[in-house]
């Protein structure tokens, strides 16, 4: 299901391009050319070229219609089979979410499994201090690569407007970039989201990503004619303006991840290793604590298969 779950997002992100970021440049690029008649011809004329093959959305929309139902099955299976008390409650909750959003189900935890998640690569692992330390660690270069990304695609964005809107292959290229932006935040959300213990919590603390991922649905709501345009506009604006304030946050990660590389203060370091060797006691601990758990489960039952046979013996 993991999978299952990344192709979704990505027909998401498909969609957020094609819906979304292609008729929102379209019309801020019109509105840019608006000072000349005969520049706004030539973007109208320009913006009526096909920029992405129909096709693309075609198939994103038929990935989607197939694998939703798989998931709202899956969820199904799981409230007619798993127990409903106080300790699998959130977890049919949860499921109602996978429901409305394929894509949260991509790194769902498995009360089957002891509550692990899957991970490629890693396989069934436990969401603990360990797991999420060694996630930020991997995620820390390639999302120093998306801000990297959005400062060009922000420049081409607000000033080259009627240059973009004139070249195919550049606006393909600013599409594509903003598709794997959007990617890239729900992907990293959705999987530190599922790894956290309060996940709450880390929704208010993130809540900057929650609106980028978000606000391309109040967008497209804009064309449904749901929201007031002033609504929108302010909200469009804040859209168009995200990497601004969210590289502010990203920076953050930038200065630790060149901290980390110019080496940082022993003291420091030898703290973060004994946190790590806690943490890797603690797991052995419990590890040996199931050991001891099923050993006397094992010795139960061959004492009972034992008196059994005596008992067959003596008749």
């Amino acid at each position: 299901m993991f999978w299952l779950s990344l192709v979704f997002l990505i027909c998401q992100a498909v969609l957020v391009v094609v819906w979304v970021d292609i008729p929102s440049f379209a019309e801020h690029a019109v509105a840019v050319a608006e000072s000349d008649g005969n520049m706004v011809q030539r973007v109208r004329k320009a913006l009526g070229s096909q920029s992405v093959d129909p096709r693309i959305q075609d198939t994103a929309i038929t990935l989607i219609l197939l694998i939703w139902p798989l998931v709202v099955a899956e969820s199904t299976l799981h409230w007619l089979t798993r127990p409903w008390n106080s300790s699998t409650l959130r977890y049919h909750l949860f499921g109602l979410l996978f429901c409305i959003c394929p894509s949260l189900r991509m790194c769902a935890r498995c009360p089957e499994m002891g509550y692990r998640i899957w991970l490629p690569g890693l396989g069934w692992r436990k969401a603990n201090k360990r797991l999420r330390r060694r996630l930020e660690r991997h995620f820390s270069v390639p999302m120093i690569a998306i801000a990297l990304l959005i400062l060009p695609v922000l420049l081409v964005e607000l000033s080259m407007q009627t240059q973009v809107a004139e070249h195919a292959w550049l606006r393909m290229m600013l599409h594509v970039s903003t598709g794997v932006i959007w990617f890239a935040f729900a992907f990293e959300f959705i999987l530190m989201v599922s790894v956290a213990d309060k996940k709450l919590a880390y929704c208010k603390s993130h809540w900057l990503d929650i609106a980028i991922i978000l606000l391309p649905l109040f967008s497209f709501m804009r064309s449904l004619r749901v929201l007031k345009a002033s609504q929108v506009s302010r909200m469009a604006r804040a859209y168009r303006l995200r990497g601004t304030a969210v590289r502010a946050l990203r920076g953050l990660i930038l200065l630790e991840f060149f901290h980390r590389v110019t080496g940082r203060d022993i003291d420091q370091r030898i703290q973060q290793l004994e946190r790590q060797l806690l943490d890797v006691e603690a797991e052995a601990k419990e590890i040996r604590r199931r050991i001891n758990r099923l050993q006397r489960e094992r010795d139960a039952t061959s004492a009972a298969e034992s008196a059994v046979t005596v008992e067959s013996t003596d008749a």
